[in-house]
C-alpha cells in the first residue's frame, strides 16, 4: 500500500474514527517492514504536533511553520539545507494543516452524531417490587415500586450526567470529577461526583428527602432553567426539602440503613406519621388510602416488614394502635373493576 493511500486511514486511527478492518489493515501495514514502522511513527509525532493548530478556526500559516520548525531538530542547527530537506518541511506543515482540519471535522462530525443519536430510556419499577439499571457510565441504581428513571443511552458528548427521577431510587455513582452526576427531582437536584446515596421524590409526599451513605453531596433547588446550592451532605446525613413550606431541613441519622432498606423488599417504619404510613403502602402496593377519622393523623409507627401482605401489615399496625380498615369495591364509587383498589381508616 503506497502512503497516499494509507494516510487517511492514519488519520481516521488517530482521532479514534477507525473501523476495527482499518485498524488491522494499519496493523498490517506496519508489519510489512521497519520502513512503514518509522512512517508511521513520524506521522503519529506529526499528528501529535499538529494540535497546537486546531485551537484556532483561522490557520496562520507563518505561525504553523514556525511552529513546525521548532519541532524539527535540524531547524534549531545554524546550517544550509538542502532542496530535500526544503521540500520535507514544506510536505510537513501540509500535513499538519491537513490533520488540524481533520480533527475539526471529525470533532465536529462526531458532537453531531452524539446530538442526533442521543436516545432517552424510561424504566419504571412495578409495584411491590425493585429493580436494578445498569447506566453506561458505570453507575447503578436501584428504583422502589412503582419508581421511574428517565436516562440517556449514554453521557457521550455532555458536561454532566443527568438523569430524572419520579419516585425512590438508590444511586451508586461512579466516580467521574470530570463529569459530574446529577438526579434531578420535582423540586430538587442532587449532585455528586462518586457516591451513595438514596432519593425519595414520590409524588405524593410532600417532602423530597436525600440520605447519604457514602461520599458527599450537593442538594440542588431548581426551577426556571437555573439551580443552586442548598446544602451539602456528609455520610449519615439527611435533607428534607418540605415542597409545601419551601424549606430545607437537615438531620443526622443514627440508623442510615434505614432509608435503604426498601432495597431488600423490606419497609421500615420509624415513629413516622400517619401521613407518611400512608403515603408508603400507596406507593409500595399501588392503593388508594383513606384516612376517615383526622384523629388519627396523630398516631405514629415504628415497625419493619419483609414480604408481608398488605393485609397483614394493615392487621398489625390496627392493633397496635388501635384504628380499623376496610377494602372498598371500586364499584361503590362508581368505578371500574380494574381501578386501584381503596382503603378506608377509621376509628
Amino acid at each position: 500500500m503506497r502512503v497516499d493511500e494509507i494516510e487517511p486511514i492514519l488519520i481516521k486511527s488517530f482521532s479514534g474514527q477507525a473501523s476495527p478492518g482499518e485498524e488491522k489493515l494499519i496493523a498490517d501495514w506496519i508489519a510489512e517492514s521497519d520502513e512503514n514502522l518509522s512512517e508511521w511513527q513520524r506521522y503519529k509525532k506529526m499528528w501529535e504536533d499538529s494540535h497546537a493548530l486546531q485551537h484556532s478556526g483561522v490557520i496562520d500559516l507563518e505561525k504553523a511553520l514556525s511552529s513546525v520548525k521548532k519541532r524539527i531538530p535540524q531547524f534549531r542547527k545554524k546550517k544550509s539545507f538542502t532542496l530535500h530537506w526544503s521540500v520535507q518541511v514544506a510536505a510537513i506543515v501540509l500535513l499538519s494543516l491537513l490533520f488540524s482540519v481533520t480533527i475539526n471535522y471529525f470533532r465536529e462530525d462526531q458532537e453531531q452524531v452524539v446530538a442526533t443519536n442521543t436516545v432517552y430510556q424510561e424504566i419504571k419499577a412495578a409495584y411491590g417490587t425493585q429493580t436494578k439499571v445498569d447506566l453506561a457510565d458505570g453507575t447503578h441504581v436501584w428504583l422502589n415500586s412503582g419508581s421511574k428513571l428517565k436516562f440517556p443511552n449514554n453521557f457521550d458528548g455532555q458536561d454532566t450526567r443527568n438523569v430524572e427521577l419520579v419516585g425512590e431510587g438508590y444511586f451508586e455513582v461512579h466516580h467521574n470529577p470530570q463529569k459530574p452526576f446529577i438526579v434531578h427531582t420535582r423540586e430538587l437536584g442532587v449532585k455528586v461526583l462518586g457516591t451513595c446515596f438514596n432519593v425519595n421524590a414520590y409524588e405524593n409526599l410532600k417532602n423530597v428527602t436525600v440520605a447519604l451513605v457514602e461520599g458527599k453531596v450537593s442538594v440542588l433547588k431548581e426551577g426556571n432553567k437555573k439551580s443552586s446550592e442548598l446544602l451539602q451532605l456528609n455520610p449519615s446525613e439527611v435533607a428534607d426539602y418540605n415542597v409545601d413550606e419551601n424549606k430545607i431541613y437537615y438531620s443526622k441519622a443514627e440508623q442510615i440503613g434505614r432509608y435503604i432498606a426498601w432495597k431488600d423488599g423490606t419497609i421500615v417504619f420509624s415513629e413516622d406519621s400517619m401521613e407518611k404510613m400512608v403515603c408508603l403502602l400507596e406507593n409500595w402496593y399501588n392503593v388508594d388510602i383513606e384516612v376517615a377519622d383526622k384523629s388519627l393523623l396523630n398516631y405514629h409507627f415504628t415497625a419493619t416488614f419483609k414480604d408481608e401482605s398488605l393485609d397483614q401489615i394493615l392487621k398489625y399496625l390496627s392493633i397496635s394502635t388501635s384504628f380499623k380498615y376496610r377494602f372498598v369495591d371500586p364499584k361503590e364509587f362508581g368505578g371500574s373493576a380494574d381501578q386501584r383498589r381503596k382503603i378506608i381508616l377509621y376509628q
